[in-house]
């Protein structure tokens, strides 16, 4: 076998440092490579090392001055806490807000009293914050309570919110008197119907036993005064109620119940009731029945609405004329068309048609009486119905206006503020 690999127990001790020792140049390497390895360490790594963490703490320094600054000039109260609760900082705010107290040094709760409740050096610990609304003398804050743990402190924040809390206020005044005068308003019409509707119906009443007086004497002139009286009787009558139905609307207080009815019971009893106006009118009302289903989900009252407006309307602009009401169905739809050989409309009218207190003749001398309410109602009791309304008209030659049910709609299931 070669010398060269000969044992460790065969190497004599003064042979090992000899230059025919494999061993001795393999120490020798590891000893300048610990060698150069430490000086590296202590004269590069260590002070970059150094440097690194004094550029680091004047860093940090120029942070906390950075902080400390903006919260001396901070507009609002700041404060900042040890663990202790004892106030280490209190920018010039805060001196503002407590002039008679000295803060630095002090604890926390002396001056701002409902910190008493809270554990601070726990809030620093677990770096928990929490907002808190406070009134001190004659304002409002808003404090921010924040513990900061790599700090060891708690920052507290002041925010004044005295406009803010007023502005509320306002805001909360301004609605009770706005529900108290809703709830007046409510109470008045609820009243004035009463007053206006009862001595109207005895009116009506009376005048209706009159007028069939006058007709069995055969006077004309008094049959022409009780026709007068009457139809005036519920041309108020129905004037008030439009007025209810569009503040009812308008506020969101119209009562909708939806159910199956049927429309030509209504349409007939709309006849009867308009048949006094016809007749002053010189109009000849007539129903075009349908003797199949007339039957459509929608709300009664809104309905009853709709067609006594559209009829009233059809009688007042077709003087010594026809008004026509017919009722149809296809597989989808039911409708009813109201017309009229009146005076009709210029084309350019029909699209402002439904505007309230918008007429074709706006002028004080106009000589058809109305509020420009009715149609405006109309459209919304249709709006809230699911229904919809169509208009055909001439100058001249009348007009039809179609009312258009769905087959089976249940309409909406809640009043509709417009």
């Amino acid at each position: 076998m070669d010398s060269s690999f000969r044992s460790l127990e065969e190497i004599e001790p003064g042979s090992l440092f000899s230059a025919e020792n494999p061993y001795f140049y393999a120490i020798l390497l590891i000893a300048v490579i610990l060698v150069v390895s430490f000086m590296f360490f202590w004269y590069v790594i260590l002070p970059m090392r150094k440097r690194h963490e004094k550029e680091e703490k004047t860093m940090q320094l120029r942070q906390v001055e950075l902080m400390a600054l903006f919260a001396s000039l901070a507009p609002d109260p700041v404060f900042r806490v040890d663990k202790a609760s004892n106030i280490i900082l209190a920018n010039d705010a805060a001196h503002k807000v407590f002039p008679f107290k000295v803060l630095l040094g002090t604890k926390i709760s002396e001056v701002l009293p409902f910190t008493k409740d809270l554990d601070i050096y726990e809030m620093i610990k677990r770096d928990i914050t929490i907002n808190y609304t406070t009134q001190i003398n004659q304002n409002f804050f808003q404090f921010k309570i924040s513990g900061i743990s790599s700090l060891e402190i708690c920052q507290i924040y002041g925010r004044d919110i005295t406009e803010l809390k007023r502005s509320e206020k306002e805001l909360q005044d301004a609605l009770r008197k706005a529900e108290e005068s809703q709830k007046l308003k409510e109470f008045f019409l609820s009243q004035i119907s009463h007053e206006v509707r009862s001595p109207l119906n005895v009116i009506i009443g009376f005048s209706n036993m009159l007028l069939e007086e006058a007709k069995s004497s055969n006077d004309p002139d008094m049959k022409e005064i009780y026709l007068s009286i009457i139809n005036n009787s519920k041309r108020l009558y129905r004037t008030f109620d439009l007025l209810l139905n569009m503040s009812q609307i308008q506020t969101g207080t119209f009562n909708l119940r939806f159910e199956r009815i049927d429309v030509l019971p209504i349409i007939k009893s709309l006849t009867n009731e308009f048949a006094t106006y016809a007749e002053e009118k010189r109009v000849i009302l007539k129903v075009v029945p349908l003797t199949e289903d007339t039957f459509i989900t929608a709300d009664h009252y809104s309905v009853n609405q709709i067609f006594s407006h559209l009829i009233d309307n059809a009688i007042k602009y077709s003087e010594n004329g026809n008004v026509d009401i017919i009722l149809r169905r296809d597989d989808n739809y039911f409708y009813v068309d109201v017309k009229d050989n009146g005076i009709g409309m210029p084309p350019e009218y029909i699209e402002k048609l439904f505007t309230p207190f918008s007429q074709a003749n706006m002028s004080y001398s106009k000589p058809f009486e109305g509020t420009g309410l009715g149609l405006a109602l109309v459209k919304n009791l249709l709006d809230i119905n699911n229904a919809k309304i169509e208009v055909k008209s001439e100058l001249g030659t009348g007009s039809i206006f179609t009312v258009i049910f769905e087959g089976n709609s249940y309409g909406r299931t809640r009043s509709k503020k417009t």
